[in-house]
């Protein structure tokens, strides 16, 4: 039995889908970008903006990313106005560390100060 995941919604109606499969999970895990992008949000919410700095790569190539990783159930996104910030949701401990062993190396973010 699948269990569902909460998507919000408006104000007193709940609206479910079920939570990804084994193989939508493991397809978002399955590239170096990902696995990086996953490894550097973290606990914390970050703005698309930096996650594009610290991989280096385009913004439409890193939203593609993301949104495997919210198919996979993975992260969550919050908009602001045009901003996109994305936090991780709860991993069990050997996932975690399991994507901590596997994101590869990548450059340092630069501070330009896009959205913030």
């Amino acid at each position: 039995m699948r269990t569902h995941i909460y998507l919000g919604g408006m104000p007193g109606v709940k609206r479910t889908r079920p939570a990804p499969s084994v193989p939508t999970i493991c397809r978002a895990l399955a590239d170096p970008t990902r696995l990086a992008l996953l490894a550097r949000i973290g606990r914390d919410e970050v703005c698309v903006c930096d996650l594009q700095s610290w991989v280096g790569r385009d913004q439409p190539t890193v939203s593609r990313h993301l949104a495997m990783l919210r198919r996979g159930g993975l992260v969550v996104v919050r908009k602001e106005g045009r901003w996109c910030h994305y936090s991780r949701r709860p991993l069990p401990p050997p996932l975690m560390a399991m994507v901590d062993l596997a994101a590869p190396p990548v450059r340092r973010p630069r501070r330009d100060g896009c959205c913030g």
